[in-house]
């Protein structure tokens, strides 16, 4: 086996590490939440689950989607989660795929207030999905939830293999909502399912 002096292993294993670190954010839970907290506090949010994942939707390092969970540290109504939709995501959209290049999606889940769901995985209120790709198409300065619903009904209307590039998911009880109504003016819209469960913290 060849060895090679410590000093010439360090020097060119450094520069790669920074590249990688400037691409993607930080896998770890507590330095997502530390950068991502500040963003929804003014929403009465907090951030409770937050990963760097892989396409088998596991924590990885060098994962490109970030997975974020946010959930109210006080009084949540319909409408707000239904506002939540556009507003959450605001604070996070484009400003992930501006920061880490590396990324390639993202998506944003409120969850119910401990209160009505104390598990430590609850389901879903609202998720939002976007590629790089997907967000691009969406103008985040002045989008709406009707503009949001109609281009996730697009997007999945396409069909085939290709993957979503955006979509929006509403739990079935603030898409019959009034606020749901007043806003996008049917109780459909949005994806029908609830998205897929993650297991890391």
């Amino acid at each position: 086996m060849l060895l090679v002096p410590a000093a010439l292993v360090l020097m060119p294993v450094a520069a790669p590490v920074a590249a990688a670190d400037a691409a993607l954010p930080p896998s770890a839970r507590e330095d997502l939440v530390a950068i991502f907290t500040p963003k929804v506090r003014a929403l009465g949010l907090r951030v409770t689950r937050a990963a760097l994942v892989d396409t088998a939707n596991h924590r990885d390092a060098h994962g490109t989607h970030l997975a974020i969970y946010v959930e109210p540290t006080g009084d949540y109504t319909a409408q707000d989660y239904v506002d939540g939709v556009v507003d959450v995501t605001r604070a996070f959209l484009p400003y992930v795929f501006t920061r880490w290049k590396g990324l390639r999606s993202f998506d944003v889940c409120q969850e119910p207030s401990p209160a009505v769901d104390a598990r430590r995985e609850p389901a879903p209120e609202t998720q939002v999905f976007a590629s790089r790709a997907g967000s691009r198409t969406i103008d985040w300065s002045t989008a709406d939830l009707a503009t949001l619903v109609a281009r996730s009904e697009a997007a999945a209307s396409t069909g085939g293999t290709r993957p979503v590039a955006f979509s929006v998911f509403l739990a079935a009880h603030l898409r019959d909502s009034p606020a749901y109504r007043a806003t996008v003016g049917t109780t459909g819209g949005g994806t029908p399912e609830p998205p897929t469960t993650s297991t890391y913290g």
